[in-house]
């Protein structure tokens, strides 16, 4: 398979997943709870998927792991990869109860502080036709961001808004791009199971902070709905593609290509929740397909 094939179904998982948010709010689950529920049924598939592609010896170079991970620190360093990526959701979670939601999503998603570690970190090299891609594409972004409609219109900007999804960016970004580190000790799939599992138990603490229980509402959020059974699916295809391309291209590539989330995304609207794209989303998603296109032929 291509490798570029890996982060456009990712970004697809996590473009739908973003949309789907709302059928779990409609279902009367609040974002922290959400997140919380969502994580644990991903957390218990993802387990599952790992034991069974264990036990069965099938595509091993998934649920690889080195024992070295016990000696030389790999595991601390694991570990503090995964803390480094759960800061995301401690910024990103209260950006959503601030009025732009679709500001906050987007800002929250600028790669640019992964492309920079990237950079710094690991040596990549950033070419001319990268900066094009990036620069399409934000434009796109930009126009989906601030789109005008009874949502966004005269809405002021203030300091939460805008601070919390850059912070969520800066960690997710920098979080993303030290996964190199732990792949080179652990298959993709593992560490997805490790990250989810943390990020689960960051969603513990964000439930406790604003006066939540966990598990409290888990036989509703397991038979009144089937709403979390598909974010969790979602979250198992997202988490474990990611993973791979990481192993596999660069993390400039990976984020042009991760761009495809947000015409997914107003697709997915339209389809669960019959939100017809409004015209600046249209260019918005020309600009966004334009700049993988022109990546995937320049690549």
């Amino acid at each position: 398979m291509t490798s570029f094939i890996y982060p456009l179904i990712s970004a697809t998982c996590f473009g739908i997943s973003n949309a789907y948010w709302r059928k779990i709010e409609k279902a009367g689950f609040y974002y922290e709870e959400a997140i919380f529920y969502r994580g644990f049924i991903g957390v218990i598939l993802l387990s599952t998927l790992w034991i069974i592609l264990h036990k069965t010896n099938t595509s091993p170079f998934l649920v690889y792991l080195d024992k070295s991970i016990l000696s030389n620190y790999h595991w601390l360093q694991t570990l503090l990869v995964c803390i480094v990526c759960s800061l995301g959701l401690v910024c990103f979670v209260p950006s959503l109860k601030h009025k732009i939601v679709a500001v906050s999503v987007s800002l929250s998603s600028i790669n640019i502080f992964g492309i920079l570690t990237a950079i710094f970190f690991f040596g990549e090299v950033f070419l001319f036709k990268h900066l094009l891609s990036l620069a399409i594409a934000a434009i796109g972004v930009l126009l989906i961001a601030l789109k005008s409609n009874s949502t966004t219109k005269n809405i002021a900007f203030n300091v939460h808004s805008i601070i919390l999804p850059l912070l969520a960016a800066f960690f997710w970004g920098v979080g993303y791009t030290l996964f190199k580190i732990p792949l080179q000790w652990m298959g993709a799939l593992t560490l997805g199971v490790m990250i989810e599992l943390v990020v689960w138990m960051v969603s513990i603490f964000l439930l406790f902070m604003n006066g939540y229980t966990p598990f409290k509402r888990l036989k509703e959020a397991l038979t009144a709905t089937p709403h979390f059974y598909v974010a969790g699916s979602l979250l198992v295809c997202g988490s474990l593609f990611i993973n791979i391309a990481i192993a596999h291209l660069t993390i400039v590539e990976v984020n042009i290509f991760g761009m495809i989330c947000f015409p997914v995304t107003i697709m997915a609207a339209f389809v669960f929740h019959n939100e017809k794209p409004t015209l600046k989303e249209w260019m918005g998603i020309l600009f966004i397909i334009s700049s993988i296109i022109y990546s995937v032929l320049a690549h």
